[in-house]
């Protein structure tokens, strides 16, 4: 939405040539009126010529002013304007004059500048703009009104010069102030996204025999996904989250996801996690209309079993060493969205050279959007010699595009018997 802040600010940062090009086109339009028209006249040729070529000198300054050094004398270009202006009204017809009110337009220049002293300017400009035709040879003896009519139209002027600096300040005041809060609300945001990483697993699980590897690029400054892992007892737990949402709001609930899921770490059924995540979040998502899909897994390390539970994600691939993948799709629902939804818990193993990927949906979106999608996920999952090279191939495309979504990824891999030591053998 435009406010008029937004206008008045654009308006008052145009660069000077933009701000002299009215003038210059409606100078060009009376010079051209007054020579064509049969009812209008030209009284003074010089005069015309004379106007004419202050509005060219005006313009030309104005096209250099937009640099530094010349926009600090930028206040010449409606002078300038002020005394074509008034050669012009000399040079067709002084009284009979149709243009006295082109006189408008360098008295808003001036008005519209930040200071009072500028409706001071606009003031003298406007006077100098009526006194110029008696400079030039006019008289009152042959205009008697013309002195008086003059004075009228430039308190006309400085009245209108008065109420658009009066609204120009109130405006700059009241942008200034968005600008302050929309800079605060930027930096909160910037801090929030830092804490957001902050929360991220900075390095791979130190789990011999085990690779980790994930990646979470948000769609906005803060997003709703996020994976973690920890080491536990014999092994390690590992989360995927995607909240429904974007931004700081789906940032907050993700956070709080995170740390509920990582206090039933001691707990061995991953059902635990899910049913203290519904306990605390109900009534915070069902009042913030949203809801959480999970995966949620604990890993014995000794022989790759893995207990996990699926919150309705159902973006969890397990690739075989030997090329293949198998989808743990999910018939639970999501946490928050049902108050009593209750959950089951589902093993699976990693052998060695086995790999599990969980992912969120914004990772579906870097193809087609569509569950087709997870079969390419799936190859090239079969393709990466390793978790790492996995999150990195999914990380390469999410910076290249523009996502709609957050784009999260894990992946946690058993490494192959050659890779392991001979104790890491025996257990295997």
């Amino acid at each position: 939405m435009v406010t008029r802040e937004a206008i008045m600010t654009s308006v008052d940062e145009l660069p000077p040539l933009w701000k002299q090009l009215p003038f210059l086109v409606f100078f060009i339009v009376a010079a051209l009126m007054s020579i064509t028209l049969p009812t209008l006249t030209v009284s003074d040729w010089g005069a015309l010529a004379a106007g004419a070529v202050l509005t060219a000198a005006a313009t030309g300054y104005a096209a250099i002013a937009a640099r530094p050094g010349p926009g600090r004398f930028a206040g010449i270009i409606p002078s300038l304007d002020f005394l074509a202006a008034g050669a012009l009204r000399h040079g067709t017809g002084e009284s009979h004059s149709i243009y006295a009110s082109l006189v408008l337009l360098p008295v808003l220049w001036f008005a519209a500048r930040e200071g009072r002293r500028n409706v001071a300017y606009a003031a003298v400009g406007a006077t100098v703009a009526i006194i110029v035709p008696f400079a030039l040879g006019s008289s009152i003896d042959e205009n008697p009104n013309e002195l008086s009519r003059g004075l009228y139209s430039t308190l006309i002027f400085v009245l209108g010069a008065l109420v658009v600096n009066e609204l120009a300040r109130r405006s700059r005041r009241n942008l200034h102030t968005a600008r302050d809060q929309a800079a605060a609300a930027t930096a909160e945001l910037r801090r929030a996204a830092q804490i957001q990483r902050f929360l991220l697993p900075k390095n791979a699980a130190p789990l011999p025999g085990y690779q980790t590897a994930g990646a979470c690029i948000p769609s906005k400054a803060v997003g709703g996904d996020f994976f973690d892992w920890y080491l536990i007892d014999g092994g390690l737990g590992f989360t995927l989250g995607d909240v429904m949402g974007k931004g700081a709001g789906a940032g907050m609930i993700a956070a709080t996801t995170r740390a509920v899921i990582r206090s039933a770490r001691n707990s061995a059924d991953p059902v635990t996690a899910l049913t203290l995540t519904q306990d605390c979040l109900a009534t915070d998502l069902s009042q913030a209309d949203s809801f959480a899909t999970l995966f949620h897994a604990r890993l014995r390390a000794s022989d790759g079993r893995i207990l996990f539970s699926d919150a309705g994600h159902g973006l969890t691939l397990v690739i075989r060493a030997e090329g293949t993948w198998e989808r743990l799709a999910s018939e639970n629902m999501p946490v928050g969205l049902l108050p009593d939804t209750r959950w089951e818990s589902f093993e699976t193993r990693l052998e060695p050279g086995d790999m599990i990927v969980s992912f969120s949906d914004g990772v579906l979106d870097l193809y087609d959007g569509t569950l087709a999608a997870v079969d390419e996920i799936g190859k090239l999952a079969v393709s990466a010699g390793s978790a790492k090279d996995l999150v990195d191939s999914v990380h390469r495309l999410a910076r290249g595009t523009s996502n709609p979504d957050d784009v999260t990824i894990l992946a946690v891999g058993r490494d192959r018997l050659s890779q392991l030591t001979p104790l890491e053998r025996m257990l295997a």
